[in-house]
């Protein structure tokens, strides 16, 4: 359905105002990621950084129940993720979408910008009982950091890890200020 709805959007609105001949197309279904080895993903992130830029469609993460459903050999990881990490980026920009007629309650743009390195895409989870939760950090020399530590009366509670690199939050913070003053 994805595949469908971004054809209507090239045809309808991109082809019309954009010359797409000297576009380059890859596959991320599902099934071309499957019978490719995700060859055509590695060759879409190397081409999206030598082009630098991309435009792409909604792809699917499948789940291991989808994995089955859609007959895979096994199942891949988030292209998205794959591209980003490619490309060394770090944030996901996203715009207000104002409709003609449509009065949302503000008259400004609302601007997005979230970390797209590391964080969810990696995280770690599980449910845990009542007791004590506790996040400790190992260096590759052996010592130890206690980062968090919390008791969680809860009969179940889910648990999510994950790291962002700090090394390129001062990047993610420049292109939000400077999508502000524009």
């Amino acid at each position: 359905m994805t595949a469908y709805c971004m054809e209507l959007v090239v045809e309808r609105w991109v082809k019309p105002k954009i010359d797409t001949s000297k576009w380059e197309w890859y596959d991320l279904s599902c099934k071309a990621r499957d019978a490719t080895d995700d060859k055509v993903l590695h060759d879409a992130v190397a081409a999206g950084k030598r082009i630098g830029a991309i435009f792409k469609e909604p792809t699917v993460t499948p789940t291991a129940e989808q994995r089955k459903s859609m007959g895979l050999t096994k199942s891949f990881g988030s292209p998205n993720g794959a591209m980003r990490k490619g490309w060394n980026g770090i944030t996901i920009s996203r715009d207000t979408i104002h409709i003609q007629g449509l009065e949302l309650g503000f008259k400004e743009p609302v601007l997005f910008e979230r970390h797209a390195v590391g964080g969810e895409y990696g995280a770690g989870y599980g449910t845990v009982g009542a007791g004590k939760l506790e996040t400790v950090f190992t260096g590759v020399n052996g010592e130890t950091k206690k980062i968090d530590s919390r008791e969680l009366k809860d009969n179940e509670s889910a648990v999510v890890t994950y790291h962002n690199p700090l090394d390129n939050v001062g990047d993610l913070a420049h292109i939000f200020f400077k999508r502000c003053l524009e």
